[in-house]
């Protein structure tokens, strides 16, 4: 809900390792450049190399056969960062989506006319953006009005659900489905649910009330159904479960820490406890873009080539990489160099596959509902 306080090159000879190599700007007419600056970064050092190692490692995701998850947290739809998330649910580089409530909400600002404002974060006035009625992300704006007339324009699809579905319960992951089915027919199809729906890909929003949606709920005329989120686990472990198999696999891409990180991670130690023969079901492959500091406990920094080995949801050998940097940063330059590797129409030949195997699990589940909509 609105924030209601707050208005507003190859080794060298005789040496073990990999040459580091200078990274310059790369001569020519820019075609490709980005791609191949992330290709010469992989040979650099710190967050450079390791953003290289990102990239590569997507790569290598987008060519094989695994389930790629994405985890969505922080502040990355008010950032204008949702654009890039839908390019890759339609291109197939994206199976299965877990998200904050808020990024799978604030989307809908600028798509119904809201504009975000820049400030400076250092010299802004906090009480005197509540008097004229914005609200703040570090360094932009919003107006409350906009915000509070989004979350309020939610309650639209509540009653709507309440009216058509026909069961006591739903499970989380349909509700965002119906969601997205929704938005798509109010003229909001390029919102991530929307482009989920429409393209099968599954969104889980394991706190779903820690967003607008609940404000949504709270003014609709007409509530229901009850949102079941342990059916939603339930759900998701029968995917990652169909998927977790050496000749398949999952992999992870973690934008930031939080529950997404949190609810993708601990599919993989449920799954080995439903298979009770003591064998780990890691993810096979996972990136992690966060700032988020390893030493001080929290899972959002949690190194997922090494602490969270200890728990069975990465993979010893797994193509793990850790990058420590803004993902506002990271996450545009990831995906313009994926779109120069692969081409403007590229779809990621595994899809097809893949989601259809989705389709059935979740098309089970709607089966074990006595309800359907309507």
């Amino acid at each position: 809900m609105a924030e209601r306080t707050e208005r507003q090159a190859g080794g060298t000879a005789g040496a073990p390792w990999p040459a580091r190599i200078p990274v310059g700007v790369l001569d020519g007419d820019g075609g490709g450049s980005v791609s191949r600056m992330l290709e010469r970064m992989r040979r650099s050092a710190f967050q450079g190399r390791k953003l290289g190692e990102a990239f590569e490692a997507w790569t290598r995701m987008i060519d094989g056969g695994s389930l790629i998850c994405i985890g969505l947290a922080g502040s990355m739809s008010s950032a204008g960062m949702w654009p890039l998330v839908t390019w890759l649910v339609e291109r197939g580089y994206v199976d299965l989506v877990a998200s904050t409530s808020a990024n799978v909400t604030e989307d809908l600002l600028e798509q119904r006319g809201a504009r975000f404002y820049q400030i400076d974060p250092d010299h802004v006035d906090d009480a005197a953006l509540w008097r004229a009625g914005y609200y703040r992300f570090y360094d932009h704006v919003v107006s409350a009005a906009d915000y509070d007339a989004m979350e309020d324009f939610t309650a639209g699809f509540f009653e709507r659900l309440a009216a058509t579905w026909r069961g006591p319960s739903i499970p989380g992951v349909r509700l965002i489905h119906e969601l997205g089915r929704w938005l798509d027919a109010q003229g909001l199809g390029r919102s991530i649910a929307a482009t989920c729906a429409r393209h099968g890909v599954p969104v889980f929003v394991p706190a779903a009330p820690d967003g607008p949606l609940s404000e949504g709920y709270r003014t609709a005329k007409r509530k229901g159904p009850v949102v079941d989120f342990f059916r939603d686990y339930e759900i998701a472990l029968a995917i990652m479960d169909r998927f977790m198999t050496p000749a398949r696999g999952t992999s992870a891409i973690f934008l930031g820490g939080g529950v997404p990180k949190d609810f993708l991670q601990i599919t993989a130690t449920s799954v080995c406890a439903i298979r009770g023969n003591g064998e780990a079901s890691p993810h096979g492959a996972a990136i992690q873009i966060t700032t988020d500091n390893t030493v001080f406990g929290g899972l959002g920094g949690a190194g997922v080539g090494t602490e969270c080995i200890s728990w069975g949801k990465e993979a010893p050998d797994g193509d793990n990489v850790m990058v420590f940097t803004d993902l506002t940063i990271a996450l545009p330059l990831l995906c313009q160099g994926l779109l120069e590797r692969y081409g403007p129409h590229h779809v990621r030949p595994a899809r097809a596959g893949i989601a259809a195997d989705v389709a059935a699990v979740l098309a089970g589940a709607d089966g074990a509902q006595t309800s359907g909509q309507g």
